[in-house]
C-alpha cells in the first residue's frame, strides 16, 4: 500500500479512537475553557433605591439578577428554595405597574457568587419569555432584606453561517465530536488512495563492474588459426576426438560426404563408389 494511503488510515483511525474516548466519558479538552470565570459585577448592593431603565439597539437589556444572602436548601420539599420564599421586593415604574420576577424554584440555581443565592429578576422573566418588560424610564426598587442587583445584557449577534460553523465545529473539538466526524472522511480518501495510487516497484540494484571487462566480438572461422588436426581451434575446441578421428562410413549415401572426400552425385552406386575410391587409392601406391 502507498505510504500516503497508510498514513491517512492511521490517522482517521487516532481520530476515531479520541473522538469515541472523549464523547463516551463525556471528557472535554481544557484548552477551549476558560481558565477563570467572569465575576459578576454589582449595579447596586441595599435595600432602597430609584433606577432607570433604558433599552439599547445592540444589546438586549434583561433589567437586573438579584441576589441575597443564603443558601440553597430546601428542607420542606417544596420545590422551592428556602430562604428565597421570605424575599419581598417591590420594582415600579411611575404607573404603578410591578416588574419584579420571583425565582425561587429549584431549577433557577445559580453558583457564581459566593454565599448568595440568586431570588429573582427585573423586568424581565427568564422561566416565561412572554412576560411584559420594563419600558424605558425610572423604577423605585425596595426590599425588605439586604440585597445585590446586577445587570444583565443579551448580545443580539446575526452570525453569518461560516461563524457558526467555526463556533460549531471549536465546540466539537471541545467534546471529541469534530474528531469523531472527520475521521471517516479520512478514511475514505485513504482508501481512494490506496486503489489510485500503485507502489513504486523496486528496483534491482545496478551491480558495478571494477577493472577491465571482456568484450566480446564474432569472427569468421575461416580467418581463425587452425590447429595440429587442421580444424580452426574455435571449432576444435568444442569437438571430441573420437569425432575428428573416428573411422568414416562405408559406402554411398546421397547428401552425405565420401570418405575420400569428394561429394555424392546423383546416380552413383555403392559399386561406383568402392570403385572410385580403389582407383584413387592405386593411383597414390603408383604415385600419379
Amino acid at each position: 500500500m502507498h505510504p500516503l494511503s497508510n498514513a491517512l488510515i492511521a490517522i482517521s483511525g487516532t481520530m476515531m479512537f479520541v473522538g469515541v474516548l472523549f464523547l463516551g466519558t463525556g471528557t472535554t479538552l481544557p484548552i477551549f475553557e476558560s481558565s477563570e470565570e467572569a465575576e459578576v459585577e454589582f449595579a447596586y448592593v441595599g435595600q432602597s433605591t430609584n433606577l432607570t431603565f433604558e433599552q439599547t439597539k445592540s444589546d438586549s437589556n434583561n433589567g437586573w439578577a438579584i441576589y441575597s444572602f443564603g443558601q440553597y436548601l430546601d428542607e420542606d420539599d417544596d420545590g422551592n428554595w428556602d430562604d428565597c420564599v421570605f424575599v419581598q421586593i417591590s420594582f415600579l415604574n411611575e404607573s404603578g405597574a410591578d416588574f419584579f420576577y420571583p425565582q425561587c424554584s429549584n431549577s433557577t440555581q445559580r453558583e457564581d457568587v459566593p454565599d448568595m443565592i440568586y431570588v429573582g429578576q427585573l423586568c424581565y422573566d427568564p422561566s416565561n419569555s412572554s412576560s411584559s418588560r420594563c419600558d424605558n424610564g425610572n423604577y423605585t426598587f425596595d426590599s425588605n432584606i439586604y440585597v445585590r442587583l446586577s445587570q444583565e445584557f443579551e448580545k443580539n449577534e446575526d452570525k453569518s453561517i461560516i461563524s457558526r460553523l467555526i463556533d460549531w465545529f471549536v465546540d466539537g473539538l471541545s467534546t471529541g465530536r469534530s474528531f469523531l466526524c472527520s475521521a471517516f472522511p479520512i478514511f475514505l480518501l485513504g482508501l481512494i488512495s490506496s486503489l489510485l495510487l500503485s507502489e513504486k516497484q523496486d528496483e534491482p540494484p545496478k551491480k558495478k563492474r571494477s577493472g577491465p571487462t571482456a568484450e566480446w566480438r564474432a569472427y569468421s572461422l575461416s580467418g581463425q588459426e587452425r590447429d595440429a588436426d587442421g580444424l580452426p581451434k574455435a571449432f576444435s575446441r568444442h569437438s571430441e576426438k573420437k569425432d575428428v578421428f573416428r573411422k568414416p562410413r562405408k559406402g554411398n549415401v546421397r547428401g552425405g560426404v565420401h570418405k575420400s572426400g569428394g561429394l555424392f552425385l546423383d546416380g552413383w552406386t555403392d559399386a561406383d563408389s568402392d570403385a572410385e575410391y580403389k582407383k584413387k587409392v592405386e593411383d597414390r601406391r603408383k604415385g600419379r
